[in-house]
């Protein structure tokens, strides 16, 4: 076998590898391009005023997701460019773990959750409860008073994590197609604490949540 496997032209050393390999490497290929956009989309970071991440398993048509036409006018410009905008990212991870392109808009996501910086993330039910789980989001109560919200706050080991969107007129008035979603944002860090810019960033995620609630 091993004599063989030695008079093997290159080509056919090639064509057996991608015989067998050919599911991982394509897979693999995907993860770098998602993160690859996510990453350029950090550096995107350095324009916009607020990041929101909408992680759902229903693919999301663009005009539901307008929130800087439809909110933009809520935030004001945290880093002096002249002008206030919203950055989205989208995720898309259905109830099938095993499904196409799952592992790579996980792995993606988990690039967000690690990665630091004031984001708002809606997360439809399926991915609220995969979520919660993870030691990666504030405090409500950091941010917002949530007495204002009553049984729309969603707790996790007795903390405030969460908002249910479910009735929110704003989403509604953008024909935002899923109704049962909830809002989290990613983990303030103390090091950050000082940092004027995404102070403004978080800011400016507390008004566009408010508009949210209504």
């Amino acid at each position: 076998m091993k004599q063989r496997e030695e008079n093997q032209s290159f080509k056919q050393k090639l064509e057996n590898f991608w015989y067998y390999y050919k599911t991982p490497v394509i897979l693999g290929i995907l993860v770098l391009l998602i993160i690859a956009f996510l990453i350029s989309g950090t550096t995107e970071k350095v324009a916009t005023d607020l990041n929101i991440s909408i992680v759902t398993a229903d693919i999301l048509t663009e005009g539901s997701i307008n929130f800087d036409e439809a909110l933009g006018d809520v935030i004001v410009d945290s880093n002096n460019d002249g002008e206030a905008h919203i950055t989205i990212n989208r995720l898309f991870l259905a109830e099938n773990t095993g499904g196409e392109n799952y592992e790579a808009y996980a792995q993606a996501l988990e690039a967000q959750l690690s990665d630091r910086g004031a984001v708002l993330f809606i997360f439809d039910r399926l991915n609220y409860e995969r979520m919660i789980k993870k030691d990666a989001f504030c405090p409500l109560n950091e941010l917002i008073d949530i007495n204002a919200y009553g049984d729309r706050v969603l707790y996790h080991n007795d903390r405030p994590m969460a908002l249910s969107l479910q009735g929110s007129k704003v989403l509604a008035d953008m024909n935002f197609t899923n109704d049962d979603v909830y809002a989290m944002f990613l983990f303030r860090r103390p090091e950050d604490a000082q940092n004027e810019t995404l102070n403004i960033q978080y800011q400016n995620g507390v008004a566009v949540l408010t508009e949210l609630m209504k």
